[in-house]
C-alpha cells in the first residue's frame, strides 16, 4: 500500500464529460480500497453538477503542495498540468483516455522523458496499442472503462431513437432527416437528444429508448454505445475508432466512418425491424447486453488496483 497520496488532476469542465467522470470513478475505487486519493480541480469549490457522489477533492488555487511520496495522475490533453509538474519532485503518470487528444498535452518538443513521466495508464486497448507503438513508455497499464450501474433496462421500450449530437451535430441532423424520409410516414418514431443532462437523466432516456444512434468521433474508447447496450437499446452508428474494441456485427450495426447515407439507411431498417419485433432484434439486444456486461465496475476496480501497484513500484 502506498504511503503518499494519489492525486488525479482533472479539468474544471461544467459540461457532461465522460473523461471527467472516469477520473471520479477511479478515485472512488481507490478510496474504497484504503488509498489516500483525491480528485484535484483548479478552481476552489468546483464540482461537476451532472453526476452524484461525494469524492475527496482538492483545489490548486488553495494552499496545495505535492510531496515526493505522492503519485500525480495527469490527463493526456492537459498541457498546463504537464508543464507545471515537469520539475516537481513526485512520481508522475499520464492517464490517456483519448490518443487523438494526446498531442494537445504533449506539445512539440515534449516527450514522456522530458516531462519526467514514469508511465502511462490507458483506458482501452485501442489507446494502449497507440501509446505502445508511438510513445514506447517504460511502463504501460490498461484500466478499461466501466458502464455505470444506472444504465440498465427497467422500463418498456418506446419506438424512440436516443442520440448524443455534441460531436457530430451536422451528421446527426442529416441522418435523422434522411432516416425519417425512408420510413413509412405512419410509423410513429420519436427522437431524443441526450445533451446537457445529468448521468441519471441520460440513463433514463436510454432506458426507455428502443434504439441508440452512435455518433462517436475520434474516440479513445466511446462509452455511450456501451451504456446504450446495457440499457437494452439497439445500436447503430459509428465506432469513432475507439469503439472498435467492442463493436461486432452481432451487437450492433456499425457503419463506415462518415458514411452518413449508409448509416441513415441502416437505422431506418433497424427501426422497421424493431417495430415488427423481428427475432433478429432480440438476438442483437442479447449480444449487446453481454458485451456491456464485460465492462463492469468490478473489472475496472481490479485493473486499477493492479495498475497503481505496477506504476508506483520503484
Amino acid at each position: 500500500m502506498r504511503t503518499g497520496r494519489i492525486l488525479y488532476m482533472n479539468h474544471d469542465n461544467p459540461q457532461p464529460s465522460g473523461g471527467v467522470q472516469v477520473i471520479y470513478d477511479h478515485v472512488r475505487h481507490l478510496v474504497r480500497n484504503g488509498y489516500d486519493a483525491y480528485v484535484v480541480h483548479f478552481r476552489s469549490g468546483f464540482k461537476p453538477a451532472w453526476f452524484n457522489g461525494q469524492i475527496p477533492t482538492l483545489y490548486c488555487d488553495q494552499p496545495f503542495q505535492v510531496s515526493p511520496d505522492d503519485l500525480v495522475v495527469i490527463p493526456e490533453d492537459h498541457a498546463g498540468y504537464l508543464e507545471f509538474f515537469r520539475d516537481v519532485t513526485a512520481r508522475k503518470i499520464l492517464f490517456c483516455q483519448n490518443h487523438f487528444y494526446l498531442f494537445e498535452g504533449l506539445k512539440a518538443g515534449n516527450s514522456l522523458q522530458s516531462l519526467d513521466i514514469a508511465g502511462v495508464m490507458a483506458c482501452s486497448d485501442v489507446v494502449a496499442d497507440f501509446v505502445r507503438a508511438y510513445l514506447r513508455p517504460l511502463r504501460l497499464q490498461t484500466v478499461h472503462n466501466a458502464v455505470a450501474a444506472c444504465f440498465s433496462s427497467r422500463t418498456p421500450k418506446k419506438l424512440q431513437v436516443a442520440y448524443m449530437p455534441r460531436k457530430r451535430p451536422l451528421e446527426a441532423n442529416f441522418i435523422k432527416t434522411l432516416c425519417m424520409s425512408l420510413l413509412d410516414p405512419t410509423l410513429a418514431v420519436s427522437w431524443v437528444a441526450i445533451d446537457h443532462v445529468t448521468q441519471d437523466q441520460a440513463a433514463a432516456i436510454m432506458d426507455e429508448s428502443a434504439l441508440f444512434l452512435a455518433l462517436n468521433r475520434l474516440e479513445g474508447f466511446g462509452l455511450p454505445p456501451l451504456e446504450a447496450m446495457a440499457s437494452g437499446c439497439l445500436v447503430v452508428g459509428f465506432t469513432g475508432f475507439g469503439a472498435s474494441e467492442y463493436a461486432t456485427p452481432e451487437n450492433g450495426v456499425w457503419c463506415d466512418e462518415d458514411d452518413l447515407v449508409g448509416c441513415a439507411q441502416a437505422l431506418a431498417q433497424l427501426i422497421q425491424s424493431a417495430a415488427q419485433n423481428d427475432p433478429a432484434v432480440q438476438r442483437m439486444t442479447a449480444a449487446a447486453r453481454a458485451t456491456a456486461a464485460r465492462y463492469s465496475s468490478r473489472r475496472q476496480e481490479q485493473e486499477l488496483l493492479s495498475a497503481i501497484q505496477q506504476l508506483s513500484a520503484p
